[in-house]
């Protein structure tokens, strides 16, 4: 092969070789061209795109209403916007050290704070005023930002709640002391009524002055009222101020229950009503519960039952009810609506409200009851028709599941 068939186009060698020169010229041109322009273009767009956020952020951190200031791992401030400069009107905070201005820091180990990227709270005095100052560590840019709000409103407001709060406790002693101390000043003379009218009633026994004893049933009978509705208010009292200590024990439920009904009796003849105690379960029915409370739930249950039934009956009745214990009070009253079942235990709330009301009372009892039965992990169940009467019924044994009721009652 001669020397001119090197470089022939026919020879492989030569064409693979002129071949590759080309390509390798093609490639320097395109990347000197097109691929270095474009990344110093996208270089220089990534820059300016930086310049402008640091720039947006900079008026942001100017025109903030807030202090915005930030330091390097020295502690050494880099950065504070116009609202710093005018809280700390009398420092030059650019290259003043953090610790100068916020002292809390000292307490802190400011690189720790910035590679662990950790979040410090506090808040310092300062001529007066209260301010708020949250120090965020940033790894990535090696120092910390530090951003603050005045709260000095807030503490006032604050300050103006602790002070409102230690008024309403003093106000609510006061309620106490004056409750039970005006329950004592009525309870005194009431017993001495209640007392007096059992020993004339039971002198004019056997004479013929029936109208007396009347008369004189009513006064007993009404000074019990009395007696009942202090009873109910300092029972709310005790119960809002959480004061009110439940004592667990084991009570005979028909022994209890038929105490109250002797008492009570003489209330509903008085009105011309029947009263029944049935008894369906054993004689000798032991409940764990708070004597009490328990007693009251029953207490304030049968008053309404007689306050609310112009004729007719009441019936109290014990019975069992799978592994529950339960007691009934049943009326043939005046019954409620729908609308007033729903806010039944709301202290102070009777069906019919204002003078023109048909019915006395302080619209505690029911509240009450409701508070008394959930110190004993009892339930309460109403039974309820206009015209037609109430039932109540007081399930016992509180811990146990309960069953599926019917959907005319209402279960609380």
């Amino acid at each position: 092969m001669g020397p001119e068939s090197l470089i022939s186009v026919e020879n492989p060698i030569f064409f693979g070789l002129f071949l590759m020169a080309v390509m390798i010229m093609v490639i320097l041109v395109y990347n000197r061209f097109i691929i270095i322009p474009l990344k110093k273009k996208h270089l220089a767009e990534e820059e300016n795109l930086k310049l402008q956020q640091a720039e947006l952020m900079a008026l942001f951190a100017s025109l903030s209403p807030d202090p915005i200031f930030r330091f390097d791992e020295t502690g050494k401030i880099i950065l504070a916007n116009n609202s710093a400069h005018k809280i700390f009107p009398h420092e030059i905070l650019l290259g003043e050290q953090v610790q100068t201005i916020l002292p809390f820091t000292e307490n802190y180990n400011l690189q720790e704070v910035i590679d662990s990227a950790k979040t410090l709270m506090n808040t310092i005095t300062f001529e007066k005023n209260h301010y708020q100052f949250l120090i965020v560590g940033s790894p990535k840019f090696k120092m910390c930002q530090v951003y603050g709000r005045d709260i000095t409103e807030l503490k006032l407001t604050e300050q103006d709640l602790k002070e409102a709060l230690l008024k309403a406790e003093e106000s609510k002693k006061v309620k106490e002391f004056f409750l039970a101390q005006i329950s004592h000043e009525i309870r005194s003379p009431l017993n001495v009524i209640v007392g007096y009218s059992d020993l004339v009633s039971d002198e004019l026994k056997d004479t013929d002055r029936a109208d007396l004893i009347n008369i004189l049933k009513s006064v007993k009978n009404n000074s019990k009222r009395l007696y009942r509705t202090f009873d109910l208010l300092l029972n709310m009292s005790q119960l809002q101020a959480g004061r009110y200590d439940a004592r667990i024990e084991r009570v005979n439920l028909f022994a209890l229950l038929n105490t109250i009904y002797a008492e009570y009796a003489s209330f509903a003849e008085e009105k011309g009503l029947k009263i029944f105690l049935t008894n369906k379960a054993e004689e000798n029915l032991i409940i764990n519960c708070d004597y009490y409370s328990i007693t009251q739930v029953f207490v304030n249950l049968i008053d309404n039952a007689i306050k609310y039934t112009k004729q007719g009956s009441v019936e109290i009745k014990i019975y069992r009810e799978t592994e529950n214990i339960n007691v009934d009070i049943i009326d043939t009253g005046k019954g409620m609506s729908q609308e007033y079942m729903e806010k039944l235990f709301v202290p102070f709330t009777q069906e019919e409200m204002g003078y023109t009301r048909r019915f006395d009372g302080t619209g505690l009892g029911l509240a009450i009851a409701n508070s008394f039965i959930k110190i004993n992990n009892a339930k309460i169940r109403l039974t309820s028709e206009q015209d037609k009467g109430t039932t109540f019924t007081v399930i016992l044994n509180g811990d146990k599941l309960w069953g599926n009721y019917p959907k005319k009652n209402q279960n609380f």
